[in-house]
C-alpha cells in the first residue's frame, strides 16, 4: 500500500467520516463499522469504495425511502424490516419506525449508497486515506 497512514487519518478526520462510520467505538453507526476494515478488504476494494461508493455496497446495507400515508418521506439506511415494521436510520442518525400498514410506499434502492464519492480528492490524499483504512485491524 502506498500512502501515508498518519496523513490518511487526518484526511479521515477532516472529511468528517466519523459522521457516518464507527471506528474503534467512536463515530456514528450510519455506514459500516470501519474498525477492522483493513482485515476485511484489500486496498483496491477500499479505493474503489471511496471513488465509487455505489460499486461496493456491503451486503445487507440497503438505502430505502419510506413514504407514510401521512407525513414526510424518510430516506436512509434500512436497519431492520419484517412483515409488520421497517426501521430506517436517516442521514442525521435518527431512527424512524414505520408500521408497514401505514406506508404508502417503501422504495428499496438496490446498490445505492448515501456515501459521497471521493473521486475529486487529490490523488495523494486518496492514497493516504486508503493506507490508513488498510491499516485498521480492530485494535483499540
Amino acid at each position: 500500500v502506498t500512502g501515508n497512514p498518519q496523513h490518511g487519518r487526518a484526511v479521515y478526520e477532516e472529511r468528517g467520516c466519523a459522521t457516518c462510520h464507527v471506528l474503534a467505538g467512536q463515530g456514528h453507526a450510519f455506514g459500516p463499522d470501519l474498525s477492522s476494515i483493513g482485515q476485511q478488504r484489500g486496498p483496491a476494494y477500499l479505493k474503489q469504495a471511496l471513488v465509487e461508493p455505489a460499486s461496493r455496497v456491503p451486503d445487507g446495507h440497503v438505502v430505502v425511502t419510506a413514504t407514510p400515508k401521512s407525513g414526510p418521506a424518510v430516506r436512509g439506511v434500512r436497519v431492520s424490516e419484517d412483515a409488520f415494521w421497517v426501521h430506517v436510520r436517516d442521514v442525521k442518525g435518527q431512527l424512524h419506525a414505520f408500521r408497514v400498514a401505514d406506508l404508502r410506499e417503501l422504495k428499496r434502492e438496490a446498490g445505492a449508497s448515501l456515501m459521497p464519492a471521493y473521486a475529486t480528492l487529490p490523488a495523494a490524499d486518496l492514497d493516504d486515506l486508503v493506507a490508513y483504512l488498510s491499516s485498521l485491524r480492530g485494535q483499540r
